[in-house]
């Protein structure tokens, strides 16, 4: 009676479990009382680490983080320059050179911290371990992706048109720049993340149409997409 009323339990704890929640394997003399009512760093009197999605990742070498930190900042550093220098018709909420030098600053201060890290690191004599190597698996998704950005950009030259239209009273235009950014997101998530279909074309046309508005009504810059 007492292995049933076990075997019960353990049963039910283990339906409980959601998908994606780590589990704990504990000494078979801790009762099951004990597990419900004291916490995991309690039965094991050690702190709990928290890991990322991808735990076996790891960093890459502070060598190879220095160059791209550098070659980001150079890029960074070159993007702001030339955005100085496109003329401002208006005022400065509508100048084109904003977002890209908005855009850069922030790159470039990403690829700062980068750097500081990569030096920290290297300071305290961190290698990479050859057996952490990105495998091929990685290479080829890096691969598709740049490929599908490619011809997310071309398809926005090659399918360019424009549909004026307004809703109630407030003029709108559509164009190639949100049927194909849609499908290009709903297709890079899509493979990234095997979630329901529906939840992922939902989550692309939002996130386009709010970015198209913004753009369209609040920047005062036509995306790309039309002539």
């Amino acid at each position: 009676m007492a292995a049933g009323r076990v075997y019960a339990r353990a049963n039910h704890l283990i339906q409980s479990v959601k998908p994606g929640t780590s589990v704990f394997c504990v000494p078979s003399d801790v009762s099951f009382a004990a597990i419900e009512g004291h916490s995991v760093t309690q039965l094991q009197n050690e702190q709990v680490k928290f890991e990322g999605e991808e735990p076996e990742a790891g960093y890459a070498a502070p060598g190879l983080d220095l160059i791209a930190a550098g070659v980001l900042i150079a890029i960074s550093v070159v993007v702001m320059i030339a955005s100085t220098t496109l003329p401002v018709p208006g005022g400065l909420r509508t100048a084109p050179g904003l977002l890209p030098f908005l855009t850069a600053a922030s790159l470039g201060v990403m690829a700062i911290l980068l750097g500081v890290s990569a030096l920290h690191r290297r300071r305290a004599g961190v290698v990479s371990d050859p057996a952490d190597a990105r495998d091929g698996v990685e290479d080829r998704r890096v691969a598709l992706l740049a490929l599908t950005v490619t011809l997310y950009v071309g398809a926005l030259q090659v399918l360019a048109f424009q549909v004026f239209f307004s809703i109630a009273g407030v003029p709108f235009v559509l164009s190639a720049f949100e049927p194909v950014t849609v499908l290009t997101l709903a297709a890079i998530i899509h493979v990234s993340w095997r979630g329901p279909l529906w939840i992922t074309v939902l989550i692309c046309v939002g996130w386009t149409l709010t970015l198209s508005l913004v753009f369209q009504k609040l920047f005062l810059i036509p995306l790309p997409g039309g002539f």
